[in-house]
C-alpha cells in the first residue's frame, strides 16, 4: 500500500471539511486495491431552528498506471421529508482543491460561495459562485452562475449599509466576512434606536446586497426583493418567448455582466 498517497488522501479528506471520520474505511478499501471505490458519509448542519441533513458519496479511482489512488470528485445530496425536493449535485476536486462538504450544503440551499479558482488553463480568478436550482446541465447537474471581480459585488460595502454592530470591530469584522463568503447564513446584531436585534444574513452577490432574515428565520422584505421577483417575472416571460422562437435545446441570450466562464466545473 502507498502510505504517502494515502496519507494525501487523508488530508484532502480533513481539507474538504470531511474530517478523520472516514480514515479507517479508506484504508481498508485502498488495502484491497479494487479499481474504484466509494465512501459514504451523513452531515448534519443547522440552520436557526431548522437541522438539513446532506449525505455524501466520494469517489476513488485508481491509476491505470500505479497503485495511487485519486479523489476527483464527490456527490452531495440535500435530504427532504418529499424525495421530489431533494437536491444533487456533483462537486469536483483538483489538486486537493474545491468545494468543502460545508458549501456544498450551502450552494444545494440556494447560497452563493466565494472561491478561488483555476480555468482549464490553469489561470487563477475569484468568483462568487451559486447554482441554479431551476435548471441542469447534461449530466443532470445543476447549472452553476458565476459573480466575477468585474460584476462589482462587494460584500464589505453591502454590510456597511446596514447598523450591524459586528462590523465596528476590526476582528468581528473579517470573521463576518469569511462566514459570509463561505455561503453562511450568519448571525449578526442589528443596532437600533432603543435597543438591539438579533438577525441573520447572508450574501448576495447577484442582486450585490445581503438576504435579511428575523430571529425566527424569516426573510425580511427589502426593495431589493421587490426588484428580484419583477427581474424572475421578466425572465420567465422572456424564456416563455424564447421557446416559441427556438428549439428546446437553444440557448437564449444572457445579460453580459452575469455570462460565465465555460469549462470550470464544481
Amino acid at each position: 500500500m502507498n502510505e504517502k498517497n494515502l496519507n494525501y488522501l487523508k488530508e484532502s479528506l480533513k481539507y474538504l471539511g470531511f474530517g478523520d471520520k472516514l480514515n479507517k474505511d479508506l484504508e481498508e478499501n485502498i488495502k484491497e486495491q479494487p479499481k474504484a471505490f466509494k465512501l459514504e458519509l451523513i452531515g448534519e448542519f443547522n440552520t436557526g431552528d431548522r437541522k438539513d441533513k446532506v449525505s455524501y458519496a466520494i469517489d476513488f479511482k485508481k491509476s491505470d498506471q500505479s497503485d495511487m489512488y485519486f479523489l476527483n470528485r464527490y456527490q452531495a445530496t440535500l435530504r427532504d421529508d418529499d424525495p421530489q425536493k431533494e437536491r444533487t449535485h456533483t462537486f469536483y476536486i483538483t489538486k486537493n482543491s474545491g468545494i468543502t462538504a460545508k458549501e456544498a450544503y450551502n450552494l444545494l440551499s440556494g447560497r452563493a460561495v466565494n472561491k478561488d479558482l483555476n480555468n482549464k488553463e490553469g489561470q487563477p480568478f475569484n468568483a462568487w459562485l451559486q447554482l441554479d436550482l431551476q435548471e441542469k446541465d447534461k449530466n443532470n447537474n445543476f447549472k452553476v452562475k458565476q459573480y466575477h471581480q468585474g460584476y462589482g459585488y462587494d460584500v464589505e460595502m453591502a454590510l456597511s449599509k446596514y447598523p450591524i454592530k459586528e462590523m465596528l470591530g476590526e476582528e468581528d469584522r473579517r470573521k463576518l466576512i469569511k462566514s459570509l463568503e463561505k455561503g453562511n447564513i450568519t448571525q449578526v446584531t442589528f443596532s437600533r434606536e432603543g435597543g438591539e436585534d438579533k438577525m441573520f444574513i447572508a450574501a448576495n452577490p447577484q442582486y450585490k446586497t445581503l438576504d435579511l432574515y428575523d430571529h425566527r428565520m424569516e426573510k425580511v422584505f427589502q426593495g431589493v426583493d421587490r426588484k428580484e421577483k419583477q427581474v424572475e417575472n421578466k425572465s420567465s416571460e422572456k424564456k416563455e418567448s424564447v421557446k416559441q422562437d427556438v428549439d428546446d435545446d437553444g440557448p437564449g441570450k444572457q445579460d453580459k455582466k452575469q455570462s460565465r466562464k465555460k469549462g470550470v466545473g464544481i
